[in-house]
């Protein structure tokens, strides 16, 4: 009897790019749209031109001039396009840097110095003594070797 499949099947790496691209690309539209909304009605606070707009991001990202007549052609594109865009560059940029933080790294597979500390003779020396207290006498098998190294020369 076949054992049951128990991972999910395999996607191409072409439409998970996709897929990806496609909620970066919602999420920055919704990041900027909330950001105009916003910026908006602070440069409107600011000018003092008219009351708080509701919440309307669509309207904020394709038609500011609906959400606030009052405002100059200069404040709008500064309050509505700039300040917004910007802000969704550099939080775009940060959320970016932090994801390829977390996913990246040495994926060599080789272990590094401080990996390999706990192996190293005098740490497993001290492990040993500290295991079995009757070693505490003895030499380190690896510590000094039974062969000379330049072995002597005969006439």
């Amino acid at each position: 009897m076949p054992s049951p499949r128990t991972s999910a099947p395999s996607t191409t790496t072409g439409s998970d790019a996709l897929l990806y691209l496609l909620f970066g690309v919602l999420g920055a539209a919704m990041a900027f749209g909330s950001l105009a909304w916003l910026t908006g009605n602070l440069t409107n606070s600011f000018v003092g031109s008219g009351p708080w707009a509701p919440f309307r991001a669509t309207d904020a990202l394709l038609h500011p001039e609906v959400l606030w007549p009052t405002l100059s052609t200069t404040a709008l594109l500064i309050g509505v396009r700039v300040v917004p865009g910007m802000l969704t560059l550099a939080l775009l940029t940060t959320g970016l840097v932090l994801w390829l933080h977390w996913h990246s790294g040495a994926k060599t597979g080789l272990a590094r110095k401080g990996d390999l500390a706990p192996l190293l003779d005098k740490e497993i020396t001290a492990k040993a003594k500290s295991l079995r207290p009757s070693l505490s006498g003895r030499e380190c098998k690896r510590g000094r070797s039974r062969r000379p190294r330049h072995p002597a020369r005969h006439p």
